[in-house]
């Protein structure tokens, strides 16, 4: 197998970095590049290897990469005297694509080597296995939650300082996950289990083949002024965004979905047989209900505030014939709302805040109560809620519930409060217990 890239040869050019990322389809290798150029991919066997020829360009690299996850072996620069070779090390024969990727947000020019997986290239009918085991009785089937964290692998989303968006979103979307599997009737599963890429048509087949009644998609959002805080949800638009920063966002979403991408790989004709379904006018209808019943768990928790319910034309969420969801957490451009995606009691609470919502989307009273008062609450078993405490400047339910060993939800319920806003001065019932910092 011979792959060659299309692009126009560039003189002087330089291999200036080699990643890797192993995903549950295929391990990537990522040669960064200095500039554009024409490349040849090919296939050698004994033993079984890759090889890329990049002509004309010269390696500052030299060190191999060890990968070792059963489709690669190893990755090792090969300098020559007219071009420059990487080679990739296999354990046996493999399929690959290949292509080039332009210089784009700060990122290099790059020639991108999918190896794909064995059982990525004939994975076996689940459906054969169970047709063989004959007739079962079957047990109620329970509501299906698909989870997208969003950005992973080279897509790393918002970055602040050491935290980036794609590990924050799975932090929190497993816990998500925890939180929803441990309600009886439900169960959840997530698009993404680790840090490597999915392509939007991935997750969207994903949702699809695994039959899911509810897809969530999780993200951090950032803004230019550091005063914009708090949660918001946005749910399809097939008409347009309802304002220029919902545009904006949606614009920039779905341009991180093709980093990665590889060429050929549009989704147009991927969502048109979605959006030509009668059932899409219900599924609208829904996902407005469920935008504004997670925005209103948001804005209780205390937590981070609820802004606004938005629509745009995330691609995300065109494709799928399921009422679903974005949920832009909190701004890592927020200094507060920073501190709360931060610190990891901060994401369990966002977790169960949207969880939360879920619930209360689906008229799930008694789970939505079992989830207020259960969770983390040292305060319950530790002691009593016998402290009267005055709010002071600066103080959030938040804040208040780590520093008192409970939770956002058992601090409302206890004292009625109806939303997450606090007055200083106002007077709230505590546990008479503090945590030690």
């Amino acid at each position: 197998m011979l792959a060659l890239g299309a692009a126009v040869p560039a003189a002087g050019r330089e291999v200036q970095a080699i990643r890797h990322f192993s995903g549950p389809e295929y391990t990537r290798v990522v040669l960064d590049m200095s500039a554009p150029g024409s490349f040849e991919v090919r296939r050698v066997a004994d033993p079984d290897r890759i090889a890329i020829n990049i002509a004309g360009a010269e390696l500052a690299v030299s060190e191999p990469l060890v990968v070792g996850d059963g489709v690669v072996e190893r990755i090792r620069p090969n300098p020559g005297a007219r071009r420059a070779q990487v080679v990739i090390d296999l354990p046996a024969r493999a399929e690959f694509r290949s292509f080039s990727l332009p210089a784009t947000g700060g990122r290099a020019d790059r020639i991108v080597v999918d190896v794909l997986r064995e059982a990525a290239l004939d994975a076996p009918d689940a459906q054969v296995a169970s047709a063989v085991a004959g007739p079962v009785a079957a047990a109620p089937r329970p509501f299906r939650v698909i989870v997208d964290p969003g950005h992973g692998g080279l897509d790393p989303g918002a970055m602040r300082g050491e935290f980036v968006e794609k590990d924050i979103t799975l932090d929190v979307a497993r816990e998500m996950v925890r939180l929803l599997n441990a309600v009886p009737g439900y169960e959840a599963l997530l698009t993404r289990t680790g840090d490597y890429g999915r392509e939007l048509n991935q997750r969207v087949d994903f949702a699809r083949r695994e039959e899911g009644d509810l897809f969530l998609s999780i993200h951090c959002n950032t803004h230019a002024r550091e005063a914009v805080d708090g949660m918001e949800v946005y749910f399809l638009s097939l008409q347009g965004a309802t304002d220029r920063e919902a545009k904006e966002l949606a614009d920039a979403e779905n341009a991180a979905h093709l980093v990665g991408l590889a060429p050929g790989q549009e989704h147009g004709e991927l969502v048109m047989d979605i959006l030509m379904d009668l059932r899409m006018t219900q599924v609208l209808k829904e996902s407005g209900r469920l935008a504004h019943h997670l925005l209103d768990a948001g804005d209780a928790s205390g937590i981070v505030e609820g802004r606004r319910v938005k629509q745009a034309g995330f691609h995300v969420l065109k494709s799928l014939a399921m009422p679903s969801a974005l949920v832009e957490l909190a701004y890592m451009s927020n200094p507060h709302d920073m501190a709360v995606l931060a610190d990891r009691q901060g994401r369990r609470d966002l977790a169960a805040t949207v969880v939360a919502g879920v619930l209360a989307w689906r008229r799930d009273d008694e789970g939505l109560a079992r989830l207020a008062a259960g969770g983390h609450d040292w305060a319950r078993d530790h002691g009593g809620w016998t402290r009267d405490y005055r709010v002071r400047r600066g103080d959030s339910l938040w804040g208040l519930a780590r520093q008192h060993g409970t939770t956002v939800n058992e601090i409302s319920r206890r004292n009625n409060l109806a939303s997450g806003a606090l007055a200083v001065g106002q007077v709230l019932r505590l546990p008479e217990t503090e945590r030690e910092p």
